[in-house]
């Protein structure tokens, strides 16, 4: 399947107080969403080409999800190689538009790439090219501030290091990337810039266990006041003592309340033998300087469930998007949880399979001015995967 030099046009029904599929690209997965000041949306992903490669691609619609056109980006870093925009896109207020992802093949170490229009996806150029020597290295998500500065968050395994490092770099209007913040064996897995609480970088990172547990992996919340410059923690969180738990999403609500997303697991017999991790959701209304666990959702009992990504509509309500679990490798039910307003009671609006049985993972969200929610991500069937958005 090529998608090079080809432009496509994609209908579909829409009911907007549903939540309906309104995009599906066989052979490709989408990674990220993000909506212009203008209002067009855009949907970041990869696809499985005819020249036997994965390919970065962008699409966007006008038309809040009604119709699509595309490749505005169709994307190979070089011959050989494999190219994934795999960690996200977002624009900024003037409505620039960035992509992150990796690229890997030919050489040994991935390259983490960030990609920039500034034209409304028409033309796009590399602004960000790190390639500290790592299998590992991938950016997974990205923020932008209101001086146009551009943060990423990742892990890589920088030199004379022998473990991956949580990684956060900055663009400076965009552009001339430097890394900023790095935590020792740690991920950072999201990032978000508060209009003035500041930015917040989210992932996990080994601590130090306790009975016998020499390391354990705790939800990390780090904060720069600075721009970046300097970074401390503001929550080290674990559901259950000396069991893993993992931030992958952070965001805000319309009167600046701060969300982290993720999953922690608790066991349910001895020795942490039947862990099960719950989705969690944790809040400050301080600016990050304290914390408290709004919403720890199983969907089943004998399951994992895990919380990815969160977005707050036009209307002050909130919506958090995961799976069971929220794991690429593992099979996946497609769950999206609503909380009315900001003050209601959580509860499931969305629960998606692809197909009966088949697996189906979300990884972005986006909303607009005129209170749709974007959710992008997944779905397997026995002809491949699928590139998916739906909206409410």
């Amino acid at each position: 399947m090529g998608f090079c030099g080809i432009i496509t046009l994609f209908t579909h029904t829409v009911f907007a107080q549903t939540w309906q599929t309104v995009d599906d690209l066989p052979a490709a997965e989408a990674r990220g969403l993000a909506v212009a000041p203008n209002g067009t949306l855009f949907a970041s992903g990869f696809v499985a080409a005819s020249d036997g490669h994965y390919h970065g691609l962008v699409m966007a619609s006008t038309d809040t999800g009604i119709t699509w056109s595309g490749a505005l980006d169709d994307y190979v870093y070089g011959p050989g190689y494999e190219t994934l925009y795999d960690g996200g896109m977002v624009t900024n207020p003037v409505g620039n538009l960035y992509v992150a992802g990796e690229a890997y093949g030919v050489e040994a170490a991935n390259h983490w790439i960030i990609r920039r229009s500034t034209d409304n996806g028409a033309t796009w150029s590399l602004v960000d090219d790190f390639a500290p020597g790592s299998s590992e290295t991938q950016p997974f998500g990205l923020a932008t501030d209101s001086a146009g500065n551009v943060y990423v968050a990742g892990v890589a395994n920088h030199p004379g290091v022998n473990d991956l490092v949580w990684t956060v770099r900055k663009g400076v209007g965009g552009a001339s990337f430097t890394t900023v913040d790095t935590l020792s064996s740690g991920q950072a897995n999201g990032i978000y810039s508060h209009p003035t609480a500041g930015i917040f970088a989210v992932g996990s990172a080994y601590i130090p266990g306790t009975r016998g547990y020499k390391y354990t992996e705790a939800w990390i919340v780090r904060r720069s006041l600075n721009g970046g410059a300097t970074w401390s923690t503001v929550d080290s969180f674990q559901l259950s003592q000396n069991l893993n738990s993992r931030a992958f999403g952070v965001g805000a609500d319309t009167s600046g309340n701060l969300y982290v997303v993720g999953q922690g697991f608790v066991s349910s017999g001895k020795s942490g033998k039947n862990a099960y991790s719950h989705w969690i959701v944790r809040k400050s209304a301080n600016g990050g300087s304290s914390w408290s666990t709004v919403d720890d959702f199983q969907l089943s009992p004998t399951g994992n469930s895990g919380a990815g990504r969160f977005i707050a509509d036009s209307n002050g309500n909130l919506y958090v998007a995961g799976g069971t679990p929220f794991n690429q490798w593992f099979a996946n039910e497609w769950i999206v949880r609503k909380n009315p307003g900001g003050t209601g009671t959580w509860q499931t609006v969305d629960d998606f399979q692809y197909v009966s049985g088949g697996a189906a993972l979300p990884f972005a969200m986006a909303a607009n001015a005129s209170g749709n929610v974007f959710v992008g991500g997944v779905g397997s069937s026995s002809s491949g995967e699928h590139w998916l958005v739906r909206k409410k």
